[in-house]
Parts: structure tokens; C-alpha cells; sequence
């Protein structure tokens, strides 16, 4: 993992000075961009197609080419472009606003699986420590979307503004369900380096990076809505300025299901709610 963090931290860096400058000095509103984002990340899964992705006996990570594809939605594409940045070229664009970053074609290769089953594994074990919330807000993770929601996305804003992409042991995201039992973790979220920035598919078709575009934010950067059929928010404002993510999913039926799958229903979430999972 040192030599993986050492090429990020290249790749951040080769974005240049005078990027780095300007996503620190607009912070405030790309972290609220941030929260919008996690906000809708897990959705209500009324019209969405239940998916269960197969495992490959040899490893942690689904098999490719079977019900959701791992590291995507479980939607079906509507478009190929998306009305957010339109510097990443051939995204992907999901019937529920999801912006799916290219990824390589075919299964991942065996040095792929490898280093996806091995951020799963990293990621898995940083996380014990957080199995209670407690634990993570005594560490600095606030809750950045509704705390009495079906789930709820925390935030630790200090290291969103380090920069780091894919730092197992300091994740920028929690992902905590609030179950009949209490809140129970579900995984971690990452961010990209940069806005419109997909961070590194180490994982080839397996480590497929994910962004939104259709939310609509306030004047304050709080979600107020999803644009219409035109694209038109009747109210807020479109955000076109948004950070690709990529989820871990630590909690164990969505680990060998649902691995790194962007969009979860609630249909899928329910064994977890209700205690069965």
C-alpha cells in the first residue's frame, strides 16, 4: 500500500499549484458539494432493480458480468454524457443521476483483484476501530446527512481537506446504518483528488469511481432538490462542480454482495435494519 499511496500522492501533486490552491481556498463549499453528494448516495430503492453480484470463489471481490456491476450502479444507463464535468470523457450516465467514471474494459486482471481484495482488506481492518459511533464522533466525524435518516453519511472535514485518495486508515466518509439495534457501520467513502477528478481504478472494472448530477443546492450548499426532465432546478442551483466517490463496504452481506456498488436500496439495506443481515 506504501508504493500504491506513493503514486496518488504523485498524481495529486501533477494536478498542479495552482489547482491545489483552489480547492483549498473554496473548502467550504465543496465540502457542503460533499455532503449534497452522500446525501443520496444510498437510495430509496422502490424503482430500482434488486441486484446480488456473485462471488468469485477464489476471492472477496463479485465476479464481473453478473447481476450489478461491481463497482457501479444497478441501474441501467440512459445517456453517455453527463451535464457535470464534461472533462471526464466517456462517463456514464445512470436513469438515477449517477456519473460513472470509464473503467477499464473486461474482468479485472489478476493484479487487479489482487489490489481491490487488498484495499477491502485494509480498509477493513482501519475500520474496527469505528464499529461504534461513539468511537468515530469522539474522532472527529460529524454527520453530514440527516442523522435520523435510513443512513447516514459522517464526515471527518480535516481529512477531506488533506487531499488523501484512498488512505485505508483515514477514510474521509463513514457510512453508518441506524439499525432497530442502534447505528451499525457499514463502510467508508472516498473522494477523488480533486473536483471532476476520478480517483485510481486500482481495481480496474472492479474500482469504478461514482458522481451525481442532478442535485440542486441553496444558497448555503444544502441540498434542496434533484433537477427536472430539462435538467433545471425550480429550485437552488444545479451543482455542476462535484467530487467523484468510491465506497468500501466493510459491513459483511454488502462485503461479499455488494463490494465497492455505488447505489444500495433500501430493499438491499433492509435485512440490515431489521437485524436478519
Amino acid at each position: 500500500m506504501s508504493s500504491f499511496r506513493h503514486r496518488t500522492q504523485q498524481r495529486w501533486a501533477a494536478t498542479g499549484l495552482a489547482a491545489r490552491v483552489w480547492w483549498t481556498a473554496s473548502a467550504s463549499v465543496a465540502m457542503a458539494a460533499i455532503i449534497a453528494l452522500g446525501a443520496i448516495t444510498l437510495t430509496d430503492g422502490s424503482a430500482h432493480a434488486t441486484a446480488t453480484a456473485k462471488l468469485d470463489p477464489a476471492s472477496s471481490m463479485p465476479a464481473m458480468g453478473s447481476g450489478a456491476t461491481p463497482g457501479g450502479s444497478s441501474m441501467s444507463p440512459t445517456a453517455s454524457s453527463a451535464a457535470v464535468c464534461p472533462n471526464v470523457k466517456n462517463t456514464t450516465v445512470m436513469s438515477n443521476g449517477m456519473v460513472m467514471a470509464p473503467v477499464p474494459s473486461g474482468p479485472p486482471t489478476s493484479a487487479q483483484q489482487s489490489a481491490a481484495n487488498q484495499l477491502v482488506t485494509n480498509v477493513t481492518s482501519s475500520l474496527t476501530k469505528y464499529s461504534s459511533l461513539s468511537a468515530a464522533t469522539a474522532a472527529g466525524y460529524v454527520p453530514a446527512t440527516n442523522p435520523k435518516g435510513y443512513t447516514v453519511h459522517y464526515a471527518n472535514w480535516q481529512t477531506a481537506k488533506s487531499g488523501d485518495v484512498l488512505d485505508p486508515t483515514n477514510p474521509t466518509f463513514l457510512v453508518y446504518a441506524n439499525t432497530q439495534q442502534g447505528p451499525k457501520l457499514l463502510g467508508a467513502m472516498f473522494l477523488g483528488p480533486a473536483p471532476c477528478v476520478p480517483g485510481p481504478d486500482i481495481g480496474g472494472s472492479l474500482t469504478q469511481w461514482h458522481a451525481h448530477d442532478n442535485l440542486c443546492l441553496s444558497s448555503t450548499h444544502q441540498v434542496v432538490g434533484q433537477t427536472d426532465s430539462s435538467g433545471t432546478c425550480t429550485t437552488g442551483t444545479h451543482n455542476v462542480d462535484t467530487y467523484f466517490m468510491l465506497h468500501v463496504w466493510v459491513e459483511p452481506s454488502l462485503a461479499q454482495t455488494h463490494q465497492f456498488q455505488a447505489d444500495l436500496t433500501r430493499s438491499e439495506l433492509a435485512p440490515i435494519i431489521t437485524g436478519q443481515a
